[in-house]
């Protein structure tokens, strides 16, 4: 099958040097195929891969004049998995001045696949010299425009079972073993590597109940209860998962009303497959329906938005609604930005209706749908500044 265009293509393609490109993204999500497709043009590229021993030992340089002849080599530098790469952050400061003050013009890539260290590293070392772009697994819009909006709607419900990563999509008939594979052991190891993970068995006990709960309003004090953790201990290690793009914190909006949630938590997986593999449960959708079939498609709804925006980069901030008090009401998901506030309501039937009670009352310039599986096409077209 053809390679689907990612989003993120357009968006690298457009940085320029001097600075560098850095990609942050979950492991086997694309981002080493990205970088070929970005540099398959150039007359010559420097790749250097973080897991390679001898490929590190290229990037410690001493002197200013070392840096210009590594720069030299080629018209783009590729550092590939530069989380494993010791003071990664202070390297690309380094390569990013020489770029600027010798005018070598060299496009610098940097990816790597868990922010814990590469994020900490490059942030503070390298603050104003680098362009930071977030990589997710493909999404609908991409698969939709690479291929068809008919092929998402024949295969929705195997996305929302098995989940968009690339293999796992491009190879159906080997995707449940793939995502075990991936969350024992890639995902797991980056975990235990870089998050400093000191209590295994709570923290896999912790990882179990987020999954079993998408969708549900989390607070760290009943986390801790469930999962024998202090509510510190739980902050960091959903922090940690999220850094790891394992899971996306939801968090609750509030502005006008004194009932308002105001510090609530929702917890989805940055992918349903992921999910679906940390609970061994890979059943159809058909077979869900009064189970867990709503949860896995608000998960996939607000995930596929998380895409859509970070592809649009439009500084939309995601929330969920809801009121305290003895008759809480609740909407699924709220978007906010300059435009203005849009509310969703994430029903598997599409003849069910929102009841948008006090929200509308509150936020009377906002607008309310209801979205079923059916509504995608119409709801993902997206703004031709993304097409092109």
């Amino acid at each position: 099958m053809d390679l689907i265009k990612r989003d993120m293509y357009v968006q690298v393609k457009g940085d320029t040097p001097p600075k560098a490109a850095v990609i942050y993204g979950a492991r086997q999500i694309g981002k080493t195929t990205l970088m070929r497709e970005l540099t398959k043009d150039s007359k010559a590229v420097t790749w250097v891969n973080g897991d390679a021993t001898g490929d590190v030992e290229r990037l410690q340089l001493k002197s200013s004049k070392d840096l210009e002849v590594f720069l030299r080599q080629g018209d783009v530098l590729v550092i590939d998995e530069a989380q494993r790469i010791p003071d990664i952050g202070l390297i690309v400061k380094r390569l990013v001045d020489v770029n600027v003050s010798e005018n070598v013009g060299t496009q610098i890539y940097v990816s790597g696949s868990s922010s814990l260290l590469l994020a900490k590293g490059v942030r503070e070392s390298a603050v104003g010299r680098i362009v930071q772009r977030q990589m997710w697994p493909l999404s609908i819009d991409e698969i939709a425009r690479s291929r068809s909006w008919a092929e998402v709607n024949q295969n929705l419900d195997r996305m929302m079972v098995y989940g968009l990563f690339p293999e796992p999509y491009m190879d159906p008939d080997k995707a449940a073993q793939r995502l075990r594979d991936y969350c024992d052991g890639v995902l797991y190891r980056d975990l235990h590597e870089f998050a400093e993970i000191r209590s295994v068995d709570r923290f896999d006990r912790l990882v179990k109940f987020l999954a079993y709960n998408i969708g549900s309003e989390v607070n760290y004090e009943s986390l801790a209860r469930e999962t024998g953790l202090s509510p510190r201990t739980v902050a960091d290690y959903i922090k940690a998962l999220e850094e790891c793009y394992m899971v996306k914190v939801c968090p609750s909006f509030s502005r006008n009303l004194s009932n308002e949630l105001k510090k609530g938590k929702k917890v989805y997986f940055c992918d349903n497959g992921l999910r679906n593999a940390v609970i061994g449960d890979f059943s159809p959708m058909s077979a869900r329906r009064n189970n867990d079939a709503g949860a896995l498609w608000e998960n996939f709804f607000f995930m596929e938005r998380v895409k859509l925006h970070c592809a649009l980069n439009d500084m939309t901030q995601l929330y969920f609604w809801r009121t305290t008090g003895s008759t809480p009401y609740e909407l699924d998901f709220i978007e906010v930005n300059d435009e203005g506030i849009k509310a969703f309501e994430c029903k598997m039937n599409p003849k069910a209706k929102a009841k948008p009670g006090k929200f509308l009352q509150a936020y009377p310039e906002a607008s309310l749908q209801v979205i079923s599986p059916r509504d995608l096409m119409k709801l993902w077209l997206m703004p031709d500044a993304v097409n092109n």
